[in-house]
């Protein structure tokens, strides 16, 4: 849970810049910020839980599961400005940004009640 939890921190976090880049459009200079927290969530995975998280295939056409695929770094075009007021948002991107980020954070929003679901019917099952 600690790990949707944290999931669920940075979908915020980034929602909140989102909408910072999206409020700043206009503003001269203006560079748009953004954060990459499915690695920031990965290095937590590898140093909190690394010995209780195992990731096996079940089938030889599985894609093996590699530490590169979790940590990518964000596009290092974050301080290009292609605007000649030097602001470089653009509002096609942000808002796909946006959309993207919105379905992550219902998906980690769907595990976490599934997981409370789960709790709950144990509760109330008393473990039958």
């Amino acid at each position: 849970m600690s790990i949707i939890k944290s999931a669920l921190d940075g979908s915020v976090k980034r929602s909140e810049l989102i909408s910072n880049n999206i409020a700043n459009i206009g503003t001269p200079n203006y560079k748009r910020q953004d954060i990459d927290f499915k690695s920031i969530l990965s290095k937590k995975i590898d140093s909190e839980n690394s010995k209780s998280i195992s990731i096996k295939t079940t089938n030889e056409k599985h894609i093996p599961f590699r530490k590169e695929y979790t940590s990518q770094t964000l596009n290092s075009k974050n301080n290009l400005s292609f605007r000649n007021d030097q602001n470089n948002v653009d509002i096609d991107h942000e808002m796909a940004e946006m959309a993207k980020n919105s379905i992550y954070y219902n998906v980690m929003t769907r595990r976490a009640a599934g997981h409370f679901s789960n709790l709950n019917q144990v509760i109330n099952q008393g473990g039958k």
